[in-house]
C-alpha cells in the first residue's frame, strides 16, 4: 500500500482467476472507506526474494510519488502518469526496492532476479521520468540487494544478514542527508554479541529507529524480546535499548516484526508469532508499550506506517485499518471493487 496524502492512496493485492491468483489494483480518495478498481501493472504477482514464479514481467510493491505518478517494482519496474489506468514497462527485472518523495525517486537496481549476490547501482530520477543517474552509494557486500528507505531528502540503505547463517546477522548501514549526495557508513548499533538489526524506520527531522533481535537462542530455546535504539541526529549516536512485550512462540520460533515511526517518541510495531499478530504503540520512544490491534491468525499483516504524525494504516488481508488520533484508536473499512 502507498498514500500520497491522508485520503489518496493505493494498494496492491491478488485476486482469484481461473485455478490461481491475478494482481489487482486499488485506489481510494477518502482514506480507505471506498475503493475503486484500477489497471493492475502486471497479472502476476511477484515471489519471495524478488523474484517471478508464475509469470513474467510480475511485481509485487507500489509506490505514488503524486496521485497521478506512480511505481510497480520487484522485479520488474513500471510507470503510470495517470493514476493507474495505464502501465509502461521500464525496465524488465532487478529493481528490488524504490522510495519516493520531493520530487525524485530513487531505486536500487541491478540485473538480476532475487538474491544472487550481483552488483547493484542506486538511481535517482525525477517523478515521471525515465531518465535515471546513478548516486555514489557505498557498495554493501550482502547476497541479497539493500532495502532503501527515504524520508524527505534522507535516504538509508541497509543490507540485511542471515539470521540463520553460520556467521554474525550483523546488518550494513550507509546514510544520505542530502538526496543521495554524499553518504556516511554506520554500523549496526543493535550490540551484544548477538544482536542485530532485522528492520529500520525513519522519522522526521532526524530520527532513525532500529529493531534489533538476538540471533542465537536462550537455554530454554527460545530467542527473547527484541528491542529498540533510537537516534535523534540521523544515525551518528544512539540511546538505550528499550524492550518489546514478546508473544509466547514455541522453541526455536523467530518471531517477525515491522516497524514504523512518526516521531522519536511515537512508534509502532507488529509482531507476529506462531499464531496470532498484535500491533505494539508506544507514545514514550519504547519504554512502554500497549496493544492497539489483535489480528486473526493465518494471514500476513502489513504496516503501512504513517503518512503525518498522527494518521497510519495497517492491513491484512481484505481489511485496513486506520488511524486518525496517532493509533490509540482504529477504523476498519473493506477493500472493495
Amino acid at each position: 500500500m502507498t498514500f500520497v496524502s491522508e485520503d489518496i492512496g493505493f494498494a496492491l493485492g491478488s485476486v482469484g482467476c481461473g485455478s490461481g491468483r491475478c494482481a489487482a489494483l486499488l485506489g481510494t480518495v477518502d482514506g480507505g472507506t471506498h475503493w475503486r478498481r484500477l489497471t493492475a501493472p502486471t497479472r502476476a504477482l511477484g515471489g519471495v526474494y524478488s523474484t517471478c514464479q508464475h509469470g513474467r514481467p510480475c511485481v509485487q510493491a507500489v509506490r505514488f510519488a503524486t496521485p497521478l505518478i506512480g511505481y510497480a517494482f520487484s522485479p520488474a519496474l513500471l510507470m503510470t502518469t495517470d493514476g493507474g489506468l495505464h502501465w509502461r514497462l521500464l525496465k524488465a527485472t532487478g529493481v528490488t526496492s524504490l522510495e519516493a518523495a520531493g520530487g525524485t525517486v530513487v531505486r536500487v537496481a541491478s540485473g538480476y532476479e532475487g538474491c544472487a549476490g550481483g552488483p547493484y547501482q542506486v538511481e535517482s530520477a525525477a517523478d515521471g521520468s525515465n531518465s535515471w543517474q546513478a548516486l555514489p552509494a557505498p557498495p554493501i557486500e550482502m547476497i541479497c540487494p539493500p532495502v532503501l528507505y527515504r524520508q524527505g531528502s534522507r535516504i538509508v540503505l541497509a543490507g540485511y544478514g542471515n539470521a540463520a547463517g553460520g556467521v554474525r546477522a550483523t546488518a550494513q548501514i550507509d546514510r544520505s542527508a542530502d538526496g543521495g549526495r554524499t553518504w556516511m557508513r554506520g554500523p549496526d548499533s543493535c550490540g551484544g554479541k548477538d544482536g542485530y538489526a532485522s528492520t529500520l524506520a525513519l522519522a522526521p527531522p532526524g530520527t532513525l529507529v532500529l529493531l534489533c533481535r538476538h540471533q542465537m537462542p536462550r537455554h530454554d530455546g527460545t530467542y527473547g524480546p527484541a528491542w529498540i535504539r533510537i537516534s535523534t541526529d540521523g544515525g551518528s549516536s544512539f540511546g538505550a535499548s528499550e524492550h518489546l512485550p514478546s508473544l509466547p512462540v514455541p522453541k526455536g520460533t523467530i518471531t517477525d516484526y515491522q516497524l514504523a515511526a512518526a516521531s522519536p517518541a511515537r512508534l509502532l510495531a507488529v509482531e507476529t508469532g506462531a499464531s496470532s499478530s498484535r500491533l505494539l504503540r508506544s507514545d514514550d520512544g519504547g519504554r512502554t508499550w500497549t496493544t492497539s490491534l489483535q489480528f486473526p491468525g493465518g494471514g500476513a499483516v502489513l504496516l503501512v506506517g504513517f503518512e503525518d504524525p498522527q494518521t497510519a494504516r495497517v492491513a491484512q488481508g481484505d481489511t485496513v485499518w486506520t488511524t486518525r488520533d496517532g493509533g490509540q484508536t482504529w477504523r476498519a473499512d473493506h477493500f472493495t471493487g
